[in-house]
């Protein structure tokens, strides 16, 4: 069996035993024989190998190295008077096909294996050490070889790199980065990943130092400075030690559930291709609570991060404080962006005398190179500044914005995450572990110390939590009522003619909009008047109607009342549901509210 091995310094061997030539052309022609696949005539293979010298010294030469190569592997090699070839008709393995093959299989979402059993079949260049004294045609095919080879090294690298980052393989990665880096030192892109991959397994020293090696090489190669972003994800690494600025309130209570919400809302505020994320659902739903344990998150992890994506820090900004304290109030573009930027400005510099310019000229200029998340509560009081946040965010594109809000703001590039009810408990055995009964319970033991619940209460309790929806703002008005009734005196109030007026409260420390769940839906109400016909229509239908039965002029309404979460779609099953407690509300209206319209 002839072995070839030709990527990095060539050896060749016949069963088992090394092969010595006496001429180095003499490898780089058994190469080309090998490697073209085809018979070749005498004379051409001399003109290949002729550069300047006459035609006889060619032939001379290209003799000479024929009989070197025959003495070395025998009738591997066929040649006459007129032509050579290499006889494929005998047993040989050759790397460079075997590397060829391999990468060829290797395509988008291959196995990091794979990729990697590629990588490693190429032990350097083709031919490395070989070199012709005089630029021949022969020199030309072998620097293309070269080149092709490598570029495919090169790719299936790349790939690898991308691989591990995405399977969180850093390790892994760590290698083929420095590997394309020893290839390309200038590729800024290669330090990047580089850097990101040893700050993400533990080596923020090394991936500090790598940024450095960036720099310096920038600078003497090309001479550059790094890019603003390789510059922004140094200054991440570097603050990862160092707890960034925030204003965010301390939580008064442990915050209960959304665990998958929080991982979601969590890698998206991380993701460069993500800049705006919209917390939609109903007052109630518990949209700033997850928006501010998301941002808790990041301004004090358990553990130091790789890196702190928000270095230049984190700002609750209420925009419902801000605003008019009419919450009905609809302001226009100018009066709902001079009130954002009043109150960014008041969160992010400190008021300044209103005889000092555009305000909001001023907040998007300090924004603009700062690597910061603003959790912007309560934007459906300023909705109609939504159109110039992508202004601002094209001018800060190291800013991320978390927004909560009734509906979503409808900007490009926006993602959205509706909120509705926490799971619920399927049965009694649940009620511990579900998110809705936790919540209840954590309320009961607020405002009751000695509140128990007995084994009587526990399926009133989780009929309860399946009558509310799971909805937050519900559960927690209900359990305020524990003090005084057990909760399947509770589920009776709200299933008897009082319906969700039972769930009402004069607490103060709740704001006036939550202080009753009626109220709150009848705002709701208010702002969807244009979808009415279409409410009353889908109240007055069974839930799990298809959307093949709803008239065609309602299906562009049903859409916005979905986006203000009184009804889901299942796309799955083509059906559409009417939110839990408005149908509740629709079944206990009477004559004296304004909800009457509801019901068909």
């Amino acid at each position: 069996m002839l072995a070839l091995t030709l990527l990095g310094v060539p050896e060749i061997s016949l069963d088992g035993r090394i092969l010595t030539f006496k001429r180095l052309g003499s490898i780089t022609l058994l190469a080309y024989l090998v490697l073209s696949r085809r018979l070749h005539a005498r004379e051409m293979l001399a003109t290949l190998l002729a550069g300047d010298s006459p035609d006889d010294q060619a032939r001379k030469l290209l003799s000479n190295l024929l009989v070197d190569i025959r003495q070395q592997v025998g009738d591997y090699l066929v040649a006459t008077r007129q032509s050579v070839s290499f006889n494929r008709a005998r047993p040989y393995t050759l790397d460079v096909t075997d590397f060829q093959a391999r990468a060829a299989n290797c395509r988008d979402g291959s196995p990091l294996e794979d990729l990697e059993a590629a990588i490693e079949l190429y032990r350097g260049e083709f031919l490395e050490g070989l070199s012709h004294s005089v630029a021949t045609d022969f020199e030309s095919w072998q620097s293309a070889q070269r080149e092709e080879l490598r570029g495919l090294y090169m790719q299936l690298l790349r790939a690898h790199v991308d691989a591990s980052l995405d399977q969180a393989a850093w390790d892994r990665g760590i290698q083929s980065a420095r590997r394309l880096l020893t290839q390309e030192p200038w590729q800024e892109e290669s330090h990047r990943q580089l850097i990101v991959m040893l700050a993400r397994s533990g080596q923020r020293h090394a991936a500090i130092a790598q940024y450095l090696a960036c720099r310096r090489t920038l600078r003497e190669e090309m001479g550059v400075e790094p890019s603003p972003e390789t510059a922004a994800l140094f200054h991440r690494v570097r603050g990862a030690s160092i707890a960034p600025t925030h204003n965010l309130p301390h939580p008064a209570l442990p915050f209960v559930g959304r665990r998958r919400q929080v991982r979601q809302l969590s890698a998206l505020l991380t993701d460069p291709d993500c800049q705006l994320v919209t917390l939609s659902g109903l007052s109630g739903s518990g949209k700033t609570s997850l928006a501010l344990q998301v941002a808790r998150g990041f301004a004090a992890p358990d553990s130091p991060p790789p890196e702190q994506p928000f270095p230049d820090g984190i700002f609750h900004v209420d925009l419902g404080q801000a605003a008019s304290s009419d919450p009905s109030a609809n302001l226009s573009l100018a009066a709902a962006t001079n009130v954002l930027a009043a109150a960014l400005e008041a969160t992010l510099l400190g008021a300044l005398p209103a005889d000092t310019g555009d305000t909001w000229a001023r907040v998007t200029a300090h924004l603009s190179d700062r690597a910061m998340l603003l959790v912007l509560d309560h934007f459906d009081r300023v909705q109609a500044a939504a159109s110039v946040l992508p202004t601002l965010l094209a001018r800060a594109p190291h800013l991320k914005l978390l927004v909560t809000s009734h509906v979503p703001l409808h900007l490009v590039g926006e993602r959205v995450l509706h909120l509705d009810g926490l799971c619920l408990p399927e049965s009694a055995e649940e009620i511990e572990t579900a998110d809705a009964s936790a919540l209840f319970l954590q309320e009961a033991r607020r405002v009751a110390l000695d509140f128990e619940l007995s084994d009587a209460e526990r399926a009133p309790l989780v009929r309860l939590c399946h009558r509310l929806g799971g909805f937050p703002l519900a559960l927690v008005l209900a359990a305020r009522w524990t003090p005084m009734l057990s909760c399947s005196a509770i589920l009776g109030e709200v299933q008897s003619g009082m319906g969700l007026d039972a769930l009402t409260t004069t607490d103060a420390d709740l704001p006036q909009r939550h202080r009753s769940l009626g109220c709150m839906l009848e705002r709701v109400l208010a702002d969807v008047q244009g979808e009415s016909r279409a409410l009353r229509w889908a109240t007055a239908v069974a839930s799990g109607t298809t959307l093949q039965s709803v008239p065609r002029e309602f299906i562009p309404q049903l859409k916005r009342l979905a986006e203000h979460g009184l009804l889901s779609v299942n796309t799955a099953l083509g059906t559409f549901e009417l939110h839990p407690l408005l149908q509740a509300y629709a079944d206990h209206a009477d004559s004296t509210r304004p909800a009457p319209e509801l019901v068909a």
